[in-house]
C-alpha cells in the first residue's frame, strides 16, 4: 500500500490534480454544500475533490450519496478526516469510524493529522495494523499540520520511520504551506520525508508579522516549489488548498489547476 499512488481518473501526460473543498471558503460551502461544487471542478478540469469532514453539516451521514455524486462527475475522492491518527501511545479511537466514512465515499485515500505521537509500543502498532487492514480505502496518510506535535519534522520523521519498521502501510500528505506555521523549512522536510509522500497540498503563504495566512502562490513561489517536487515520487498528485475567490470560480479554478500542472 505504501508504494501506491492516489487513484485519480487518468489524464495522460500530466499529474493528477485536485481541489480541496475548503479552497472555496466556509461561506461558499455553507451555501452550496460540497456536492454543489462538484460540477465546477469537473468543468474546470480537476481530476479529484478533497472532501473535508469539518465542512459537512452536523449529523451528516449520506457518505454513499456524496460519493456517488463525485463519481457521477468523474472525480476521484480524497477524504480529509479532520482527526488525529495517534493519541499519545495508542491509535486514536476515531480511526475506524473515519475509515468507514471514507469507504462509503468511495475515497481512494484518507488523510489524518498525526496528533501527539509518543514512541509506539509493538502492541500499539499491531492495533494500528489491524484497524488499517480492515479498511476499504487504499491509501492512509498523515499530513503535516500547523501544530508543533504534528507539523514539525522530528515527530513526523520518527512516526513514519516507526510505521515502516512496524510494516504499517502509512504514507504522507505534504502540505507545502503548513511548514511556515511551525517555523520549519519545506525543502529540508521534503528531502527527509519525500519518499513517504503520496499527495501534495499546494498552498501559498502570506506573512503579517508572526502570523500567516494562505494565499494564491505567485509565479516566484511556484518556481520555489520545483525543487520540492523533485524530492517526491514522479507525477505525485497535488491539490489546491489555497483560497479560490472571484466572480468566475470555474475559470479561476481552471487557471490555477493549469498552473499546478506545470510543476
Amino acid at each position: 500500500m505504501q508504494d501506491a499512488m492516489v487513484t485519480f481518473p487518468y489524464r495522460p501526460g500530466r499529474p493528477s490534480l485536485g481541489v480541496a473543498a475548503s479552497a472555496y471558503g466556509h461561506d461558499v460551502i455553507l451555501r452550496h454544500g460540497q456536492a454543489g461544487i462538484l460540477s465546477w471542478l469537473a468543468e474546470a478540469g480537476a481530476d479529484a475533490v478533497e472532501i473535508r469532514r469539518e465542512l459537512l453539516t452536523d449529523g451528516f451521514d449520506d457518505f454513499a450519496g456524496l460519493g456517488r455524486a463525485c463519481a457521477d462527475h468523474g472525480l476521484g475522492v480524497v477524504y480529509s478526516a479532520a482527526d488525529a491518527l495517534w493519541q499519545d501511545d495508542t491509535p486514536h479511537p476515531n480511526i475506524a469510524l473515519r475509515l468507514a466514512e471514507a469507504g462509503a465515499l468511495g475515497a481512494s485515500a484518507i488523510k489524518f493529522s498525526l496528533g501527539r505521537y509518543e514512541l509506539g509500543e509493538t502492541s500499539a502498532w499491531r492495533a494500528m495494523n489491524r484497524v488499517l487492514g480492515a479498511a476499504a480505502v487504499s491509501l492512509v496518510m498523515v499530513e503535516n499540520d500547523q501544530t508543533p506535535e504534528g507539523g514539525t519534522l522530528t515527530p513526523l520523521a520518527a512516526f513514519l520511520t516507526d510505521a515502516e519498521r512496524a510494516d504499517c502501510p502509512l504514507a504522507m500528505t505534504f502540505d507545502i504551506g503548513n511548514w511556515r506555521w511551525t517555523g520549519e523549512h519545506a525543502i529540508p522536510a521534503a528531502r527527509r520525508l519525500g519518499r513517504h509522500v503520496r499527495y501534495v497540498h499546494c498552498k501559498g503563504t502570506h506573512a503579517q508579522g508572526d502570523r500567516f495566512s494562505a494565499c494564491v502562490p505567485d509565479d516566484a513561489t511556484l518556481a520555489e516549489w520545483q525543487p520540492l517536487m523533485a524530492q517526491f515520487p514522479p507525477s505525485v498528485p497535488r491539490a489546491i488548498e489555497y483560497p479560490l475567490q472571484g466572480p468566475d470560480l470555474i475559470a479561476l479554478t481552471r487557471q490555477q489547476l493549469e498552473r499546478l500542472a506545470t510543476l
